[in-house]
């Protein structure tokens, strides 16, 4: 762009190359997100400034932002954050972005234990943590809470505990890194509640995504082996080998998951329910195992 330029000539052009890149009905919106954030303005702001210079100085990032996203990066790996139960998460390739999907996993966590759970100082493991988002909001949410986050990936465990720290709550989460229930060992009898949203898209299925999917967000956190089952399998296998340990069970599942998720679930537990989202579709199965002792 030449200098001399309003925001609003900025915004124009901005919304205009996105349209031509193939944005859509969603270039404007993204073009306003983008400047918005480029500029540290909410929308107020930013539509009553239209009228002032456009920071020359700025031009050269809004124009790489512009570029990244018409190639097809999420707009959250751009700007480096995504919201999550009202709280904002730092996001970078190395972990899933947080969907509002897995905002109804933590809410029926947080419910299902205010119902059945007289004790207070419950131990929680969240496994596959990837940016932290639930084991955060659960050790925000229920500060007597003891919570343990497990991921296979050091680069998302460094993101999940930066954003732990960033809400005042590394220093009461447990950071391991391995392979699903493996580095809890003995500790998983000490569990009570166990909640995860492991990879469940089958591997031939990852390829089929839509671009901003398949081509930036971590492959480790999409694929769940042939049948998109591998993970539930192995940590009900897990589960099985343990008299005691975790009473409750949420896993965040695929919308086709349903029966079959609940079906390895009911192998181990005496109770099984399968919830749906707000599009009603399925998305959790919970169980409940019987308390030993």
């Amino acid at each position: 762009m030449e200098t001399g330029y309003t925001i609003q000539e900025a915004y124009r052009r901005a919304s205009s190359f996105l349209q031509e890149r193939g944005g859509g009905e969603s270039a404007a919106f993204e073009a306003e997100l983008l400047m918005r954030r480029l500029l540290g303005m909410d929308r107020t702001r930013f539509f009553a400034r239209f009228s002032e210079p456009f920071p020359q100085d700025r031009a050269g990032e809004l124009a790489a932002w512009l570029e990244r996203r018409a190639s097809g990066e999420p707009l959250q790996y751009i700007v480096g954050d995504q919201e999550f139960y009202g709280r904002v998460f730092r996001v970078n390739p190395a972990v899933l972005i947080p969907r509002p999907e897995t905002e109804l996993l933590v809410e029926t966590v947080l419910q299902e234990a205010e119902q059945r759970f007289s004790n207070d100082a419950l131990s929680v493991v969240d496994v596959g943590t990837g940016s932290g988002a639930i084991a955060v909001t659960l050790a925000l949410e229920k500060p007597t809470w003891h919570l343990t986050a497990i991921d296979l990936s050091l680069s998302a465990l460094k993101v999940a505990q930066a954003n732990a720290e960033a809400h005042g709550v590394r220093e009461k989460i447990c950071w391991l890194q391995g392979d699903l229930l493996a580095p809890l060992g003995a500790e998983l009898s000490q569990v009570d509640i166990l909640v995860s949203n492991p990879p469940y898209i089958p591997s031939r299925t990852v390829q089929t995504l839509e671009k901003q999917v398949r081509a930036f967000e971590p492959h480790l956190a999409l694929d769940g082996g042939d049948d998109g089952l591998d993970p539930y399998r192995r940590m009900v296998e897990t589960l099985a080998r343990v008299e005691a340990g975790p009473q409750l069970v949420c896993f965040e599942i695929g919308a086709d998951q349903g029966e079959a998720v609940a079906a390895l679930l009911a192998s181990i537990c005496q109770e099984v329910l399968v919830k749906q989202d707000l599009a009603g579709l399925d998305r959790m199965v919970v169980g409940w195992r019987p308390a030993v002792g």
